[in-house]
């Protein structure tokens, strides 16, 4: 009896154990219960460490799932981080990129930050010699980099350092500009911000073409760009082939002769054969116009444009490559000048704002006009005017 009293007591003690026991599972799984209803009712699963992706010229990367420290040599990788919304990643800048300069819109907004940033290299005119000891020393999770295939692995082979290749395109819509945007939103954290960007390119792109579709051809301009910047500031005689924002806006180029591609410097006297009904001049060269004009006033007098002042400002935004920001308002400016009616609604200017505070949080048209670069009239015979 004493056995069996003893046992009984045992079997008691054990039953309560056993329900204290399952009560805090039960307890434990009620507050699984309750995170699995925030996740969606499936437990989540631990997350991946790393990421595997392909870069822009084919390389299989290994990359962190959200990469925390980041450098972008050659141009265009910094712009994107900056595009991106990811500035706070980055651990180190080329030489280059200490030049706070206003049609280089990324560096301007960000150079409080920047110039605190250890240099990596030189980059700019310099070209891309990164310096793979001080890329160690910033100790970047991933390298993003505008350099070909063997460039890559060799810096990649030298600092254990995932690299990350992007690619350029002069081209303002471009599907190698959104595939760019995504690959490194992917990396940073950020592809929500890849996705709006991608979006707003689209829509931008879907307005100039729905303002323009219904021009007859008899109706469309003629224009010249006069100007434009290619290793180095040129004259009169510097233009594009192919403007993008002639382009995007149904403006035809009298520079698209046969063979021409990019910029170059065309012969003065197939401008003055083809009379384009406008002229625009990138800001920045209109020295450089001004000393053409006072050589030779009587070429310019003898151009229509010239004459009816339908000479017009472009902003530069050719710097470390293309910004397109500044390259999305001067569509607009183009548009504006050479179809009033179908623009009617549009200030170039607050155009300018808008797209760059959607692109880098701040309006920059005051910054631009302060160092001279702004969308205006002009008189080609009196440039100060």
């Amino acid at each position: 009896m004493i056995y069996s009293k003893h046992r009984g007591r045992f079997a008691v003690a054990t039953a309560m154990a056993i329900a204290a026991a399952l009560l805090v599972t039960a307890l434990a799984g009620c507050g699984t219960s309750q995170d699995e209803a925030t996740q969606g009712g499936a437990v989540p699963e631990q997350q991946a460490s790393t990421q595997t992706v392909t870069d822009m010229v084919g390389r299989t990367v290994e990359v962190p799932a959200k990469a925390e420290k980041v450098i972008g040599i050659g141009s265009s990788s910094l712009r994107l981080i900056a595009y991106l919304e990811a500035v706070d990643a980055v651990v180190g800048v080329e030489q280059s990129e200490l030049e706070d300069n206003v049609t280089c819109s990324y560096r301007h907004v960000y150079h409080d930050t920047l110039k605190n940033l250890p240099v990596i290299g030189d980059g700019g005119s310099k070209g891309v010699t990164p310096n793979e000891e001080a890329i160690m020393q910033a100790a970047p999770e991933v390298v993003f980099a505008s350099i070909d295939k063997d460039a890559a692995d060799a810096l990649q082979e030298k600092t254990g350092i995932p690299v990350v290749c992007l690619t350029l395109s002069d081209i303002v819509f471009d599907q190698v500009f959104y595939d760019n945007v995504n690959l490194v939103g992917s990396i940073v954290g950020k592809q929500d911000r890849a996705d709006e960007i991608v979006a707003y390119m689209k829509d931008t792109q879907q307005d100039l073409e729905q303002r323009t579709s219904g021009i007859a051809e008899a109706d469309k301009k003629t224009a010249y760009a006069a100007g434009i910047s290619f290793r180095g500031g040129h004259g009169f005689a510097g233009t594009e082939a192919h403007f993008p924002p002639f382009e995007e806006t149904g403006v035809e180029n009298i520079a698209d002769v046969a063979g021409a591609s990019g910029a170059f410097d065309i012969d003065l006297e197939k401008v003055t054969a083809a009379q384009p009904d406008c002229i625009f001049v990138e800001g920045s060269n209109l020295p450089l116009v001004k000393e053409d004009y006072d050589n030779n006033p009587g070429y310019f007098t003898e151009l229509k444009a010239v004459q009816d002042r339908q000479t017009y400002t472009l902003i530069s935004y050719r710097f470390y490559a293309t910004n397109i920001e500044l390259a999305l308002a001067n569509c607009y400016q183009v548009g504006a000048v050479a179809y009033p009616e179908q623009f009617k609604d549009v200030d170039p200017t607050q155009k300018l704002d808008e797209i760059t505070e959607f692109f880098l949080g701040k309006k920059l048209s005051a910054d631009l006009a302060a160092e001279g670069y702004e969308f205006k009239q002009i008189d080609l015979t009196d440039i100060a005017a």
